[in-house]
């Protein structure tokens, strides 16, 4: 069985990212896997924001039926399996990193709860990078959104960027993964769900990632690319070093359109038209790709232009 990892970037814009043309986006290893080592997927569909999009892969379940509402009490229905679920059940061992937004108004709404054996990130939509306290949705009162699977996280990660947070603990658990040849009693394949917090607002950044872009119009913007580029090299290097590449499906893929005309306007979205809350092109076509050694050999370094949607 491969190990599988779905690498979800908030907010991610369809032109905040080399392999589309914009020259002035660093993202060496994203191109890079885009020209030998990945297919591309010219037309991966979500929804139009944020929570429709995790529900719908998390279901296996078009928005329609799995929900299109955005509010914090909306959760993956009961009645619905996870793909956790499923594969924890087909012996996988089963993770998740990041941000949740599928619900967390009961325990029972929450990863922990929903199929997943390890669980660290936050509950709701956003929150802030560095201190992970959130006023949204809270009364305007600031809370600690931050969780190791079903309690509260240690305070000592406050003033630690998130995402950093995050994917040290994702490549930490990668180098556990075990290859194609391995005869070890703890050889069962990890299925990772990492739901990255950029690009989305606050717009926050490490001072060496905003540094790298000073002259950009936008330099966080930028910098929230620069991010996601290190963490797909830190995590495909893990899996490499560790020999369980070759064993590995992992895909990269956007929520929803970037949010070049909202309030944020943290996103380019070029050439495609709107951005996320709208359903043209630039809000519900989004920027993927799958790599990996489980990945048929013809396929790497091809775009697929057939369409196909997140919950597929």
């Amino acid at each position: 069985k491969p190990h599988l990892i779905f690498q979800l970037v908030d907010d991610w814009g369809w032109f905040n990212v080399g392999f589309h043309g914009n020259a002035r986006a660093q993202t060496p290893t994203l191109d890079a896997l885009a020209k030998d080592e990945a297919l591309v997927l010219d037309r991966h569909y979500v929804f139009k924001y944020c929570s429709p999009s995790r529900r719908s892969f998390l279901s296996g379940r078009f928005p329609p039926h799995s929900g299109q509402f955005n509010d914090p009490g909306a959760t993956v229905d009961y009645r619905f399996r996870t793909i956790a679920e499923t594969l924890r059940d087909a012996g996988y061992r089963t993770a998740h990193f990041g941000k949740w937004h599928a619900g967390h108004f009961s325990m029972r709404e929450t990863p922990f709860e929903r199929g997943f054996s390890t669980s660290f990130g936050y509950f709701n939509g956003k929150e802030d990078h560095f201190t992970h306290l959130d006023s949204e949705d809270m009364c305007g009162v600031n809370v600690t959104d931050l969780w190791d699977d079903d309690g509260p996280a240690d305070a000592a990660y406050a003033g630690r960027f998130g995402d950093e947070i995050y994917a040290a603990k994702v490549v930490d658990l990668l180098r556990t993964a075990q290859g194609p040849s391995s005869s070890s009693k703890d050889d069962a394949p990890l299925f990772v769900y990492w739901a990255m917090q950029v690009a989305h607002d606050p717009m926050q950044a490490p001072t060496r990632f905003v540094d790298a872009y000073a002259t950009a119009p936008s330099p966080v913007e930028y910098a929230f690319v620069g991010v996601v580029d290190e963490a797909v090299r830190n995590a495909t290097s893990a899996l490499k070093a560790s020999g369980a590449w070759n064993r590995t499906l992992y895909v990269v893929a956007a929520d929803n359109g970037g949010p070049a005309f909202s309030d944020q306007k943290a996103a380019s979205n070029y050439p495609l038209r709107g951005g996320k809350y709208s359903l043209f092109e630039g809000g519900v076509r989004g920027t993927a790709l799958v790599t990996g050694g489980a990945l048929p050999a013809a396929q790497r370094g091809a775009t697929l232009a057939a369409p196909m949607h997140i919950c597929d």
